[in-house]
């Protein structure tokens, strides 16, 4: 792949001119050859012309790819875009498709991953047990991976349903490292936040309750921004859940949660947190006049499904 091309394009769509280019790290002939495809340049250099042409190195890619996602990036996106919906068909085709990949790149590690997340996701959508294969090689890479980055987070808070309740709190020691370094990288955002609520409901789904509050502990460690509504939403709902459940009423917290969600037209965000609510319930063995009245306003009977971990868009 050419890389030297898109460089010229994007200075030329800038107006920015050579002379603000970084010439005493590359000359105007080296720069020339580089952009005409003609040779390759060193990574410091490749640096210093995308910090001087204000692009980030991820902006560069999209570009490059034509303005568009690669294709690991768009098969990612279908397949925890299906996962959310619960959409078997969908999954069946992209278990194929990224089969196809992967068996025609069979040193490519994150295609192989993305295949055992796709068979996992269809495994877990059916209802079916999971591929002890495709299980042990994601939960194998992810616990010898030492420090992580936005790629393993997001393998793990989209398919924690895959880890046994020792494992995750394993790795909820490791996330809260991750947060500290990398608090201030706005690629990371609220992500590490999201995952903490998703591993909070995790431990609630499978009695955990002790677990729960201390994950709730580090959740209040979060200074989360004003313009984050789902992320305060969702901790006035795990927040209320967990409380409510050792016997401090905060039914109210839970019912406004589910109020704003629903005001907003997040009505698939709505039914995936009441079933929820019926997994903790049975969980947790939790008997509340309030609780069953909130679930009988918002779902019915409380539910006798297995906990498997709900699901949080």
């Amino acid at each position: 792949m050419k890389y030297g091309p898109t460089i010229s394009d994007i200075r030329k769509a800038k107006k920015i001119s050579l002379k603000n280019l970084p010439q005493d790290q590359m000359t105007p002939s080296s720069y020339s050859r580089f952009v005409d495809g003609k040779t390759e340049t060193s990574v410091n250099n490749f640096v210093a012309l995308l910090e001087n042409l204000n692009v980030t190195f991820d902006e560069y890619l999209y570009i490059n790819n034509g303005y568009q996602n690669s294709r690991y990036d768009q098969l990612y996106r279908k397949l925890t875009t299906a996962l959310k919906a619960d959409d078997a068909p969908a999954l069946i085709v992209l278990v194929n498709q990224i089969n196809a990949f992967a068996q025609s790149s069979p040193d490519n590690l994150r295609m192989k991953n993305l295949l055992d997340m796709a068979m996992l996701a269809l495994n877990h959508v059916q209802g079916d047990p999971l591929n002890p294969t495709a299980r042990e090689d994601l939960v194998k890479y992810l616990i010898n991976c030492e420090t992580w980055t936005h790629y393993e987070i997001m393998i793990f808070y989209n398919f924690i349903f895959i880890f046994d309740v020792e494992t995750v709190i394993v790795i909820q020691k490791r996330l809260i490292r991750v947060i500290s370094r990398y608090n201030n990288l706005r690629l990371y955002g609220s992500e590490p936040f999201r995952t903490l609520v998703k591993i909070t409901m995790f431990y609630l789904e499978h009695g955990k309750v002790l677990e729960a509050l201390e994950s709730l502990m580090d959740l209040c460690d979060f200074d989360i921004q004003e313009e984050f509504l789902f992320e305060r939403t969702m901790y006035k709902f795990v927040a209320g859940e967990t409380y409510t459940i050792t016997n401090t009423n905060r039914i109210k917290a839970i019912d406004d949660a589910l109020n704003i969600f629903q005001a907003a037209g997040s009505t698939h965000q709505v039914n995936r947190l009441v079933d929820h609510i019926k997994l903790v319930v049975k969980a947790n063995q939790f008997h509340n006049d309030d609780f069953d009245a909130l679930i009988e306003k918002w779902g019915g009977t409380p539910s006798t499904k297995t906990p498997t971990t709900t699901t949080v868009s």
